[in-house]
């Protein structure tokens, strides 16, 4: 009798394992966003003191409208089981410093929601948008056509035209940009110095904001650069964004600037807008990214159009760049973007594009505690 051969089977335990982690990863996610939607997060007790900081599920089931026991039972024991919530008890939960950063308001709170929305919910439609694309694995190559707009139902509209369908997806959506504005912030970054001798020569415009939405990056540059004057300034998008984005900050230029133009129309559309002609500086945070490149040479065409003929214009795009030593949440980010036609792009990226349009890249600045960066274009 011979000995016998190592089985060729592969283990399963082992295989288990291996597609296991991403399994418990998707669940957690799921069972934070329904948390987080339903407020359980802020019906714990807040009580560092051990006799009070605990309430058995029957109790926060209590304090919890249109809750089921049961249920809520099933996911609080994923949870203690993560290590999110502690169970000082059987039928106990309470918070941990993880469950804290998951009640309203936190950033984290926000972030997971923001994944499950853009990144989950299209993720789940790839199949669906893979076969309408020919049975082919690619990315969207018309805005207008992404795995966010078959998940919401708006299998035509761009990142933009969904926000628009969807008024609650698009509040969520503005309050994850707003809240992590401040690590976009050219403060020490870019030095608009250049500008001071330019601004005497006429009464042009100075700084338009495209895309800018409620103003915000305009109103952080004008406070470190007092001598641009605010009424030669203007935020340029679509009338809908002007009018509010959702959060009720949709005139905030002008509030906090006053003197700021806010001009209807879109980057696409060439000519763009008389007010925003000859500009200095056309400034673009957080836009380009949101879509395909053949989008994003058609804006830059546009602006090309609109710049001095002088050649004294610059096109700040300020976005995060992919670098050649990416890490795996920067690649991430790439993949996220692609669920509504949108790309990462390098430096590099960004001059191939510039060059379709009319510019080259003239200089490129980074912040070197984040991936954001500056690419400053010049026209030829």
């Amino acid at each position: 009798m011979t000995d016998q051969q190592p089985s060729s089977r592969p283990n399963l335990r082992q295989a288990l394992e291996l597609a296991g982690s991403h399994f418990v990863n998707l669940v957690e996610i799921g069972i934070l966003k329904a948390f987080i939607d339903f407020g359980v997060f802020d019906k714990l007790p807040e009580s560092d003191d051990e006799s009070s900081s605990s309430i058995t599920v029957a109790e926060l089931a209590a304090r919890m409208p249109n809750c089921d026991e049961a249920t809520l039972e099933r996911m609080a024991n994923f949870l203690v089981a993560a290590g999110i919530l502690a169970s000082p008890s059987p039928g106990r939960v309470a918070h941990t410093p993880s469950s804290r950063a998951y009640c309203t308001g936190q950033v984290p709170a926000g972030f997971i929601v923001h994944v499950y929305n853009f990144l989950l919910r299209p993720v789940a439609c790839w199949s669906t948008f893979f076969e309408r694309q020919g049975g082919r694995l690619a990315a969207p190559v018309d805005s207008h056509h992404n795995p966010l707009g078959l998940a919401t139902g708006h299998p035509a509209r761009d990142l933009y035209g969904i926000l628009d369908a969807e008024p609650k997806l698009a509040k969520l959506f503005n309050a994850a940009m707003q809240g992590s504005a401040k690590i976009y912030s050219l403060d020490g970054v870019y030095d608009f110095g250049w500008m001071r001798d330019l601004l005497g020569l006429d009464d042009g415009p100075a700084i338009v904001d495209v895309g800018g939405s409620s103003g915000g990056a305009l109103i952080d540059i004008l406070s470190a650069n007092a001598f641009v004057p605010p009424a030669r300034c203007a935020v340029l998008d679509l009338p809908q964004a002007l009018e509010g984005d959702g959060t009720g900050t949709g005139t905030a230029a002008t509030a906090e600037a006053p003197g700021v133009q806010l001009v209807s129309g879109s980057m696409f559309a060439l000519p763009l807008p008389a007010p925003v002609r000859g500009a200095l500086v056309y400034h673009l945070r957080r836009v380009l990214n949101d879509f395909p490149d053949g989008a994003v040479a058609q804006a830059l065409t546009a602006i090309r159009a609109a710049c001095r003929p002088d050649g004294t214009s610059r096109v700040l795009i300020v976005e995060e760049l992919l670098h050649s030593n990416r890490s795996k949440f920067s690649v991430a980010q790439d993949i996220f973007v692609m669920n509504f036609g949108g790309k990462r792009r390098s430096a590099n990226m960004f001059g191939a594009l510039a060059d379709r349009a009319g510019f080259r890249v003239n200089a490129v600045l980074e912040d070197k505690a984040t991936d954001f960066g500056v690419v400053e274009l010049v026209t030829v």
